[in-house]
């Protein structure tokens, strides 16, 4: 395209210095005149064409220059704000200097050792090992609670296809003994970690490895090594045996007071592991082994404990009673060799055990033992002199004393009774009649000496050391209860020591339920044997024994407890319980207690029974003398002790 013809610059229209190149006719306004530029000659190319006629310029309005402004005047500087800002920078600065230091000295001084170990810790790996949990043994080395390998099944429900989960369960129900909807619901789970099922035996767990679907193995279901607490004779002695908890530690009974020597001591590894955590080959390994736990010998006899436990639970069901209690000691050792009572947990199931209820009730509950108290008082009165075996005493029905007013279990006329027929007949009247010969302080002294209101020490947490009134507090009243065994409290095995006394010639040895202990080194140590306590002299236990074989005679109040070809000694007992709503003695809710040795010529061993609260006004006679008939006849035959080589001395009961 061709560029359109330019005018010739008109005369005075020359570039000046005050005109930017390319501007027509725009004067720069400046602080001098503008002067005029000298006119160009035309271009050749213009010259050629045509000139067209052109219109006159206007004339150019020159404009005044304005006047330069003045500068403005220059700004003040502030120093004294420069310099507040200034130190507050330099304050600041050295304050957060100063934090840095300090945290330096605390992390270089104090807390180096700590860091380095945290830093130690981090590249080491620690891991446990766990000790095995030692056993515990009858007095025979039978197995009570011992610990055995176990399988965990666990499953990864993320590896299990939706539709294979149920019949996954139908698979593993009848394995794990759990319904098939828990563990489809396990199964349904979005974690990766489900457990099955805890401590099956490894027949077991290999039954579920073996188990396919489809003619495959099951995906996602594993087995995991565990250890699992064995209780083989379930609730037989488990009252004594105990339970351990979930985390390991004992609960109850010699699982919980011999702890520590069961769970033994646990072992270590530690090894380096570098930056991702795998093991460094070339660094130290440091391992201590664990230690086993040892192995409880109970004096306990598992057979006679359950032969015990089976007749208790029996005469409770048959007398409708509410529970009952039996402790059966050797009676030169004090060693305990039953301790039961009905309705026993099983530790295997603790599902069993019923909230609130006593797991050790021989030595945790305490009773009113009524007139199996009696040998106090008698013991007492032959002692001091006070009476012999035929001594007569005048026995009316009833005797007013201490406000109230006591009365024999049956009507009779003044009877002029002997000792002997007091014990025998359980003569309330004739009873106190002797204590008040005896008096008050003598008569504590003997309670005191029979361990009563006292703890016997045997190795079993939570035993109540029973109920005794301190003797500056007793009344007339309460002189007129204890001699007949009111206001005063046991427990069974308090009351098997009584009798044990009495069958050892007068020598109480406190009784104990653990035989031994053996390290898992091998090393055994037996039990410390108490030191005896000399209650009563040799000659006065053999003339109460006597006294008591009455009562298991002709005429005496225990006959259903004799056994035949053997003297049997022994006492039975009814007490009043405390009614709870009025705070007095109910006139129809009772314990039930004999207590007694045998044979009572040559004791091997004592036992003391207590029933709660039996049926249709049974007493101590009807329901607890047959149990303890029925239990010394099995001990006596298992231990092969011989029949008694000589007659029981018949004492008369009454005097005409």
């Amino acid at each position: 395209m061709t560029r359109p013809p330019q005018r010739p610059p008109a005369p005075g229209e020359g570039r000046s210095n005050g005109q930017r190149p390319g501007l027509r006719g725009r004067p720069i306004a400046q602080g001098r005149p503008v002067t005029q530029a000298r006119p160009s000659q035309p271009r050749p190319t213009q010259a050629r064409q045509q000139a067209r006629p052109q219109p006159a310029p206007r004339p150019r309005v020159q404009r005044a220059a304005k006047p330069p402004r003045a500068p403005s005047p220059p700004r003040p500087i502030i120093l004294g704000g420069s310099v507040n800002r200034l130190w507050t920078s330099v304050v600041v600065v050295g304050l957060l200097l100063a934090v840095v230091l300090v945290r330096l000295v605390v992390l270089q001084g104090m807390d180096s050792s700590g860091y380095a170990l945290a830093a130690s810790d981090e590249k080491h790996e620690f891991v446990t090992l766990h000790a095995a949990r030692g056993s515990i043994v009858d007095r025979n080395g039978v197995p009570l609670a011992y610990t055995a390998n176990a399988k965990d099944i666990v499953a990864d429900p993320t590896m299990i296809s939706a539709g294979h989960r149920t019949r996954y369960a139908e698979l593993l129900s009848p394995l794990v003994g759990k319904s098939v909807a828990a563990i489809e619901k396990a199964l349904n789970s979005t974690t990766h970690y489900a457990p099955l099922a805890t401590a099956l035996s490894p027949a077991t767990a290999k039954q579920i490895g073996e188990l396919t679907l489809d003619g495959k193995p099951l995906p996602g279901v594993f087995s995991q090594a565990t250890l699992q607490r064995m209780y083989p004779s379930q609730t037989t002695g488990s009252n004594v045996v105990g339970i351990v908890q979930a985390d390991g530690n004992g609960a109850a009974g010699i699982e919980d007071s011999y702890d520590s020597v069961l769970k033994g001591t646990d072992g270590s590894v530690s090894y380096e592991k570098d930056s991702v955590g795998n093991v460094n080959p070339a660094g130290p390994i440091k391992s201590k082994a664990a230690a086993d736990g040892g192995t409880v010998r109970l004096t306990i006899d598992q057979d006679l404990q359950y032969v015990t436990q089976h007749y208790l639970d029996q005469s409770v069901r048959e007398s409708g009673a509410r529970g009952g209690q039996v402790a059966i000691v050797d009676r030169r050792t004090g060693q305990v060799l039953a301790l039961a009572s009905n309705g026993s947990f099983n530790p295997q199931d603790p599902s069993t055990i019923k909230a609130g209820v006593s797991l050790n009730p021989n030595v945790q509950q305490v009773f009113e033992p009524g007139s199996a108290n009696k040998i106090v008082t008698m013991t007492a009165a032959v002692e001091k002199g006070v009476i012999t075996p035929r001594t007569v005493i005048s026995v009316p029905d009833s005797i007013d004393t201490g406000g109230i007013t006591v009365h024999d279990a049956w009507w009779h006329p003044v009877q002029k009774f002997t000792a002997t027929g007091v014990l025998a007949e359980s003569s309330n009247v004739g009873t106190l009649e002797i204590a008040q010969r005896v008096g008050k302080q003598t008569f504590d002294d003997y309670l005191q000496r029979f361990g009563l209101g006292q703890k016997t020490g045997v190795e079993l947490p939570g035993e109540s050391a029973g109920l005794l009134p301190a003797i500056d507090t007793w009344s007339d009243a309460t002189f007129a209860n204890l001699p007949i065994g009111q206001g005063v409290a046991m427990t069974s095995l308090q009351l098997a020591s009584m009798y044990q006394t009495v069958a050892n010639d007068g020598v109480r040895i406190p009784p104990r339920v653990v035989r031994s202990v053996t390290r898992s080194d091998g090393t055994a140590t037996p039990a410390a044997q108490p030191a005896g306590v000399r209650v009563m002299s040799s000659a006065t236990a053999k003339t109460v024994r006597t006294m008591l074989e009455s009562v298991t005679l002709k005429g005496g109040t225990g006959t259903k407890a004799a056994i035949a070809g053997y003297r049997v000694a022994g006492k039975t007992g009814t007490a009043q319980q405390p009614d709870p709503k009025t705070g007095a003695y109910s006139n129809s809710v009772y314990w039930d207690t004999f207590a007694g040795m045998a044979p009572a010529d040559n004791p091997a061993f004592a036992v003391a029974i207590m029933i709660d609260n039996p049926a249709h006004g049974l007493e101590g006679g009807d329901v607890a003398a047959p149990l303890f008939h029925h239990i010394a006849s099995y001990e006596l035959a298992a231990a092969k002790i011989a029949p008694s080589g000589s007659q029981s001395t018949l004492v008369p009961l009454l005097v005409k």
